[in-house]
């Protein structure tokens, strides 16, 4: 077990540094005619300025993007710690009194100063998967027209009390397929409870292609590839695809755990799974990452996998990872006529939503 703790941590530093494909190291897409916006633009070839991930850096990076806001933006981005705008978090189209501040609504400056504000909150792996599911849905614009509620400039911004390296505050990430909320206490941070998704699945910028599900899906069917005939069976609760239980709206909502207990595993299987959980949890900072799998591979054997629908690769299929602090859910979706170019994703800590373990007594 130990050795797996060790690959997995090297693993995850790798991957803080080798993104899967990166918008912003990619020259032949810098041209602006490929991007349906300024802040599309921006956020397809920016070079944040630092990577660090102190909570020093963070609540500094934090404060600049809010000192760079006027007034009204300020308003609108600046919330108390306890403000009912943190549960308000969705996965659908923004609506046009949607809460935070809009990267449409930004200027450049601005747009660079939110860039760099995420770079230190996400792990490299996390900042170009917030940024390519962005620009995913660019491609749902017709023609390249605005759209109410799709698209870079409608996704949204919030930060929850003053940005500090000691004491509680939040930030949230609003938008189509994206519902990111991180709770933050000095060196304590959670990513708990999040909408994770994109459609479409692949997209091209320039002649670069992204996927930013790549590992969510790609690992998911190695996983269920690995499984011996009479794990198959326990894990495949249903020949169809199933939905998702703890979505949106489902806040302190522990369904019951499906599938087989991973307590069953090899460890060439126990080293699959935690690969495919690292898709989630390796968006935290690296530092933050690497304790967050200690403390899931100690609750390893405690786990249930469940899969609905074929193994097949390329399948219709949706599959849950749940043990004591973690549910993990991912689904593909009719929505768009090829449920393969949709998918939504949870990621949960129910022991930790909205960062409850970093509340003071």
């Amino acid at each position: 077990m130990r050795s797996l703790i060790l690959s997995l941590g090297t693993m995850l530093v790798a991957w803080s540094f080798n993104g899967y494909v990166v918008a912003q190291d990619a020259s032949d897409t810098k041209q602006r005619d490929h991007y349906v916006s300024d802040a599309s633009f921006i956020i397809g070839t920016y070079l944040p300025k630092s990577s660090d991930h102190s909570p020093e850096s963070i609540a500094k990076t934090a404060t600049i993007f809010l000192d760079s806001l006027d007034d009204n933006q300020r308003q609108r981005a600046a919330h108390q710690l306890d403000s009912p705008e943190r549960r308000q978090w969705t996965n659908l189209p923004a609506p046009v009194n949607a809460g935070g501040v809009r990267f449409g609504d930004l200027n450049a400056n601005q747009v660079k100063a939110a860039c760099d504000m995420m770079a230190a909150l996400f792990s490299k792996q996390g900042y170009d998967k917030m940024c390519h599911i962005m620009l995913a849905d660019d491609q749902l614009l017709r023609n390249g027209r605005p759209r109410d509620g799709f698209g870079t400039e409608n996704f949204s911004l919030v930060i929850f009390s003053t940005p500090s390296p000691t004491e509680p505050w939040a930030f949230q990430i609003d938008g189509h397929h994206v519902g990111v909320n991180i709770a933050l206490q000095g060196e304590d941070l959670t990513m708990s409870p999040s909408f994770i998704g994109t459609q479409p699945e692949a997209f091209k910028i320039g002649d670069k292609e992204f996927r930013p599900f790549a590992g969510e899906v790609d690992d998911a069917f190695k996983l269920i590839a690995s499984l011996s005939d009479e794990q198959r069976k326990q894990a495949i609760v249903s020949p169809k695809r199933g939905f998702i239980r703890t979505g949106p709206g489902k806040d302190n909502l522990v369904p019951e755990a499906q599938g087989v207990s991973c307590a069953t595993y090899t460890k060439e299987q126990k080293q699959i799974l935690m690969e495919l959980i690292s898709q989630w949890v390796g968006d935290l900072p690296p530092t933050h990452a690497e304790l967050r799998m200690k403390q899931l591979i100690s609750e390893l054997d405690e786990m249930r996998f469940a899969w609905h629908g074929p193994s097949a690769a390329r399948s219709d299929v949706s599959y849950s990872i749940q043990g004591p602090s973690l549910i993990i859910e991912y689904a593909c979706q009719n929505l768009g006529g090829n449920p393969l170019n949709h998918l939504h994703s949870i990621y949960r800590d129910p022991t930790n939503e909205y960062g409850k373990q970093l509340e003071k007594p």
